[in-house]
């Protein structure tokens, strides 16, 4: 019979939580029982679980119109892991794969699965749902299997299904350009490890994305949807663990990989623990960021550079895992991984900028510490430069200048005999006052050639050279070929 027009179903009606009955039904016939027997109990919808055996439920879903907001007529959602074959008030209404005893006669189901009863079954109040179901095909045991049992209007979620993906569609291109980008950039040789770490992260970012809406676009076989989880987890921890591993060692260098694998052996052990695979994603996830942001607190306390940026950023983040939770993976986390890819590009952009003049700095020392070295076997001439020191003036050779080396805005000038006299100028200052056998191999420090006795190169590409008086001065990557090259 139909409702009035004003009696209309606004959205998905569940299942009433405390009206739940099940059947073992391993030995029982094809027709529902009664229901009443010593092989049935009354229990909360969260017991129902037909993996590893084949049960038989009735429920019953309340409603208050026979038909959808708009006149649509109304269908009946079954969601879970398992295969089903379903009666609504008493009329079987369908089968979603082929339930069985034995895994050797059960043909897996969807995932999601829509009937379309008649009309006429849908009563208004109490509407009886009954159907048999096992799971014998999955890879996992999950903490719930049985997600939905409802009557909702026809083709309520493709919608909102559609929606989410096309707001999908736009974050997982953003993902893939930046792990295309970053990628290519690593290939290149620019800051391989680190651009390298970001397109992993991107990549990562861009399969969790494709596994989470995978089950909104494809009606797959409830086997599947155990792989599914499998790789939301893998993916969720695998992010985590990768911005982990930028900021570790943005700040501590190669001593990262530790503190990562720390964090990592943390991740599993918890989500072992932890019952359910959204909150398995989520702490695999939130466990290495928070790691990330203990650290990058204690960093911004001793005063490091950019290390408040990531902590504002990660404490963003775990906020809102904290605050959305179930929505979180579905939606929230791929904006905000969309937005902080954004400020990574414009990162990635401001450092890349830095090291193009900081190398083009370096090329113009390079020229000249070759074109000095050439000249080094012509005796300088002499000259003097005034050294402002402790409120008096002293005038002294250049010739007698081992080595120069910055003390922040001052400068601290090495002798012949091993005197070091503090000078109020800086190292850039006293690079354009002296003569062309001083050279400027790293940021802080300055040497005169007619000095150098010998050369070492490390095997990272930068070097130390030893002048006279037991001084050894690092020389930086970009500087090494051409001293090797100007020292012969």
């Amino acid at each position: 019979m139909g409702a009035p027009a004003k009696a209309q179903a606004q959205d998905l009606a569940f299942l009433d939580f405390n009206d739940v009955t099940i059947c073992s039904a391993q030995h029982g016939g094809e027709a529902p029982p009664d229901f009443d027997g010593p092989n049935c109990q009354r229990v909360g919808a969260g017991d129902i679980d037909p993996q590893g055996t084949l049960i038989w439920v009735r429920t019953s879903v309340d409603l208050d119109a026979t038909r959808g907001p708009n006149g649509e007529p109304l269908s009946l959602y079954l969601s879970g892991k398992m295969s089903s074959k379903v009666y609504l008030n008493g009329e079987f209404v369908g089968t979603n794969g082929t339930p069985a005893a034995e895994a050797a006669s059960e043909v897996p189901g969807k995932m999601d699965t829509e009937f379309f009863p008649p009309q006429s079954l849908f009563r208004l109040g109490r509407n009886e749902v009954v159907f048999l179901a096992s799971s014998h095909h999955g890879f996992i045991d999950l903490y719930r299997p049985l997600h939905v049992v409802g009557i909702a209007p026809a083709g309520l979620y493709s919608g909102p299904a559609l929606n989410r993906f096309d707001l999908a569609l736009v974050t997982l291109g953003l993902f893939l350009l930046g792990g295309l980008y970053f990628g290519v950039m690593a290939l290149i040789g620019t800051s391989p490890v680190r651009s390298g770490t970001l397109s992993v992260i991107c990549l990562f970012a861009g399969a969790q994305l494709v596994s989470e809406t995978l089950r909104s676009q494809v009606a797959y076989a409830y086997p599947v949807h155990d792989l599914r989880l499998m790789a939301i987890a893998f993916f969720s921890a695998a992010f985590g663990l990768s911005v982990a591993f930028h900021i570790f060692r943005a700040f501590i260098g190669a001593a990262a990989i530790r503190w990562v694998t720390g964090l990592a052996g943390l991740s599993l052990l918890a989500s072992l623990l932890v019952k359910g695979f959204d909150f398995k994603a989520l702490t695999s996830m939130t466990i290495p960021l928070l790691g990330a942001l203990i650290a990058t607190g204690i960093w911004t306390y001793q005063g490091r550079r950019r290390a408040f940026v990531y902590f504002i950023a990660l404490l963003v983040f775990l906020l809102a895992i904290a605050l959305f939770q179930g929505l979180f993976l579905d939606t929230v986390f791929f904006l905000l991984v969309a937005f902080f890819l954004l400020a990574l590009f414009v990162e990635q952009a401001v450092l890349l900028a830095e090291e193009e003049r900081e190398r083009r700095s370096e090329e113009a020392r390079a020229n000249r510490l070759e074109q000095a070295l050439a000249e080094a076997e012509e005796r300088a001439e002499t000259s003097h430069i005034n050294v402002k020191s402790a409120g008096k003036i002293e005038r002294i050779a250049t010739s007698q200048i081992v080595h120069c080396r910055g003390a922040g805005g001052y400068s601290e000038i090495i002798l012949v005999g091993g005197r070091t006299v503090l000078h109020s100028a800086s190292l850039n200052e006293m690079e354009e006052v002296l003569p062309a056998t001083f050279l400027r191999v790293h940021r802080s420090h300055l040497i005169n050639v007619m000095f150098v006795e010998s050369l070492k190169r490390d095997a990272s590409g930068t070097g130390t050279l030893f002048l006279q008086g037991e001084i050894d001065v690092p020389v930086s990557r970009r500087v090494m070929p051409k001293v090797r090259e100007a020292l012969g």
